[in-house]
This record gives structure tokens, sequence and C-alpha cells, in this order.
């Protein structure tokens, strides 16, 4: 019978190791398998990404504000949507998240908006001789680009 080998003892202070796991860790990778690739204990693993703050940094880079949004959005409409068990306080809550997420405008708000601009531009036609139709579509299809470009994630239409 073959005697065991002794485990090499790990010295968790390693930078090097420190940053390979977090790495992994960022990747998705599972505990136990960044403990194995890396050389390090889970109790390890679980301390640094402790006094690392790994899970918040990693929510940070998969949750975007978008995705934050549309998920407000969701728990507000599966609220209104329980009409025999709706919680106007729950409702005011989910209300009230969706409008501190609120930062900047969403697709939705900049539609409306050019929508808003066009029919002002309509309108002003007759007192602005530069307004003419041509102008108009001009500025339409600029917009529509913008659209598109916030409906693909920063990337231009055809580009």
């Amino acid at each position: 019978m073959a005697a065991k080998k002794p485990k090499a003892k790990i010295n968790s202070r390693s930078p090097e190791k420190f940053e390979y796991a977090y790495l992994l860790f960022m990747q998705g990778a599972q505990a136990q398998d960044i403990c194995a690739r890396v050389g390090i204990t889970h109790p390890t693993l679980t301390a640094w990404r402790k006094s690392g703050g790994w899970l918040e940094k990693r929510a940070s880079r998969t949750i975007s504000m978008d995705d934050l949004m549309q998920k407000a959005l969701q728990r507000i409409n599966d609220l209104l949507d329980k009409k025999e068990d709706f919680s106007a306080d729950a409702f005011a809550k989910a209300v009230k998240q969706l409008k501190e997420l609120k930062t900047a405008n969403t697709v939705d708000d900049d539609i409306n908006c050019f929508m808003s601009f066009q029919d002002f531009m309509i309108q002003q036609r007759v007192n602005y001789k530069d307004i003419t139709d041509e102008f108009i579509k001009s500025v339409t299809k600029y917009q529509d680009i913008y659209i598109q470009f916030r409906l693909g994630n920063g990337k231009l239409p055809g580009k």
C-alpha cells in the first residue's frame, strides 16, 4: 500500500492566486472549480470573496441599468395583473424603486420626445421658413438612426 503524499501547503496570501481566483469568479466559475484550479481551500476563497466585495462587483458587471429597469417594470406589471390580490403598498414600493432607478431616458422616453418634437416642427412650419418637409424628414431620419443605435446597444444600424 502506497503512502499518502502530504498536501502542499498553499500560501493564501499569494497575489497571483488571488487575482486568478478573482478572474475565474468574475467569469462565473463554480467555487469548487476555482479552488481546484487555483489550488486554494474553500474557506480561503470565501474570505477573499467577502474581503474583496466580489459578489457586488460581479453583479455590477452583469446587471445593466436597463436590465434593472426592465425587472422593475415587470414587477409593476405583475402587480397590476393580480387584480384579486392587488397590494397598493407593494405597487407603491415598486413604482418608487423604478423612479429611483430611472436616472436617464429610456428608449421609450426618447421616442416620445422625438414624436413631440416632430409635432412641434410640423406646427411651426408656418412661422419658420427653414422648417421644410425635407428638413423634417432629415431630422426624423437621424432620430430613427439614434433609436436603432439605442436598441442595438450602441451599434449603429448597417455598420
